[in-house]
């Protein structure tokens, strides 16, 4: 009891303590400060200079609390992302969506048939890696088309390419684009693995780039 009556003390001499700098701090403030008198008017107020300040300081107080409740908010709902996304074992990667290839001009459905006009098209197989699961699986059927440049690939785009590293071909989505001292490359992930490949992928390792799936 003894214990609890010497908190409560040193609690409300705290908060005497804050409101008393408070009050000099408002009482040494000169009478006519530059520019209050002018804001005081814009927001309609009728309060004394020093009432003013005070109330800003409060107003100030206030929003700090909202904006530190709302970083603690996003803090706790990254830490169910993080456990939600090692429970899935996916990837957190924002994916920017594949640039638009085919225009509804371009395909034709009929009772019987669909149509897909497109230049240079050719199918893809998948494997059962997973490493773009959900958005392919090894039971998906895909077609690609040959980018005449590299100007035609944009960030977001899923290309099949030749792998230095793996020597094998792999179909994963562009996440950078960039030029070194060997000209031109792109950066690829895939989209359920939690890194980037290693390769830098160069134009002439590029097979082709998707425009479609069939489920």
């Amino acid at each position: 009891m003894e214990n609890r009556s010497i908190t409560i003390i040193i609690l409300v001499a705290s908060a005497l303590i804050l409101l008393l700098e408070i009050s000099i701090f408002a009482s040494l403030l000169p009478a006519k400060i530059q520019g209050l008198g002018e804001y005081k008017k814009q927001v309609n107020s009728t309060l004394s200079d020093k009432e003013f300040i005070e109330e800003l300081i409060k107003q100030n107080q206030a929003q700090k609390t909202q904006v530190d409740e709302l970083e603690t908010e996003l803090a706790n709902h990254r830490l169910l992302i993080d456990y939600l996304s090692n429970k899935l074992n996916m990837s957190l990667s924002v994916e920017t969506n594949p640039f638009k290839r085919i225009s509804k001009e371009d395909v034709k459905v009929y009772n019987d048939r669909v149509i897909i006009y497109i230049n240079n098209a050719f199918p893809a197989s998948f494997t059962e890696s997973k490493s773009m699961y959900p958005f392919i699986n090894e039971d998906v059927y895909a077609l690609e088309e040959k980018p005449a440049n590299s100007t035609e690939l944009k960030v977001g785009d899923v290309i099949g390419f030749k792998s230095q590293t793996f020597n094998t071909s792999i179909i994963h989505r562009i996440i950078e684009i960039g030029n070194d001292e060997n000209g031109w490359y792109v950066i690829t992930k895939g989209d359920n693995n939690p890194a980037q490949d290693p390769d830098k992928v160069r134009f002439e390792d590029v097979e082709g780039v998707l425009v479609g799936l069939i489920y």
